[in-house]
C-alpha cells in the first residue's frame, strides 16, 4: 500500500453518529429496529472519543501496564492464537480517553509463523447509563491479509457502525472464537488468485498499520463520523471523566 498523510489535524476528537450511513445503522441496532435508530441518531449530540489518529507507537504498552482485568479476561483468546501459530507482538492500550462511559480496554497484535496473516485482540469495557446502570465488557477478534492495492479482514465486531475504507473489505462473523474465526479467514484467502503481503520484520508491519490507521481516519472524519473537539469541549469532557480504574 502506497504512503499515506494525515489530512486532517491530530487532536481530541468526537464521535458523531448523525453521520451514520444506513448500512452501520443496521449493523448497531438490526433491520427491524432501523427506523427508530435512525430517528434517535438524528437527535444525538456529537459524544467525546479519544485522541486521534493513534499510531502503533501511540498504543503500545507493556504488559504491566494493563489491567488485571484484561489479563484474566484474555487468557483464553491468547491461548487460542498461541494454537493457531501466532506470536504476540505488542501490548496496547488507547490513550486519552474521553468518553465518560469507558472504563478499561486493552489489546494485542500478533502475527502468524508465515509472517502475512496479522491478528488483533482488542477488549473493551464499558459502562451502562441508568436505568440499566452495568459495566459491559466486549472482546473483538479479527484476522487481516494485506495485499499490493487492498486489506481482507475477517472481525467479530458485527455492530461496529463504521464503515472501512473501500479498499479495505472487512467480513463481520458473529463468532468469538479465535479459531473458527481464523478457519473462516483462511478458506476465503484460499479463493483468491493474489498471495498476500509478507512483513519480513517489525518495522514493515507498523509501516502499514500506520498507513491503514491513517488512511481509516481521513475516511472517516471526511465523512463527518468523527469531529475535532474545541478547547472549551475537551476541558468539558475532562471533567466528567471517572477515576481510571487500578491497573493491578
Amino acid at each position: 500500500m502506497p504512503p499515506v498523510n494525515s489530512l486532517y489535524e491530530p487532536g481530541y476528537y468526537k464521535t458523531s453518529y448523525r453521520a451514520l450511513g444506513l448500512r452501520g445503522l443496521i449493523r448497531m441496532r438490526g433491520l427491524l429496529r432501523l427506523p427508530l435508530a435512525y430517528l434517535a441518531t438524528r437527535r444525538m449530540a456529537a459524544a467525546p472519543s479519544t485522541w486521534m489518529p493513534q499510531m502503533w507507537a501511540d498504543l503500545a504498552c507493556t504488559e504491566k501496564e494493563l489491567s488485571a482485568r484484561f489479563l484474566e479476561f484474555s487468557a483464553p483468546y491468547r491461548q487460542a492464537f498461541r494454537v493457531l501459530g501466532f506470536q504476540e507482538l505488542c501490548f496496547k492500550r488507547l490513550k486519552g480517553i474521553l468518553n465518560p462511559s469507558h472504563r478499561d480496554d486493552g489489546g494485542i497484535n500478533f502475527l502468524d509463523s508465515s509472517r502475512c496473516h496479522f491478528g488483533q485482540l482488542i477488549y473493551n469495557k464499558s459502562h451502562v447509563r441508568a436505568p440499566v446502570n452495568i459495566d459491559r465488557e466486549q472482546v473483538v477478534i479479527s484476522f487481516t491479509a494485506v495485499f499490493e492495492k487492498s486489506a481482507f479482514s475477517y472481525s467479530s465486531y458485527v455492530k461496529n457502525p463504521f464503515d472501512s475504507p473501500p479498499n479495505h473489505k472487512v467480513v463481520k462473523i458473529k463468532s468469538s472464537d479465535p479459531q473458527h474465526i481464523y478457519q473462516c479467514f483462511v478458506n476465503d484467502l484460499k479463493r483468491r488468485s493474489e498471495q498476500p503481503r509478507h512483513f519480513p520484520d517489525l518495522e514493515s508491519l507498523q509501516h502499514w498499520f500506520d498507513a491503514n490507521t491513517l488512511e481509516t481516519f481521513n475516511y472517516r472524519v471526511r465523512k463527518g463520523l468523527f469531529i475535532r473537539m474545541t478547547d472549551a469541549e475537551v476541558a468539558l469532557a475532562r471533567r466528567n471523566i471517572p477515576p481510571p480504574v487500578p491497573r493491578e
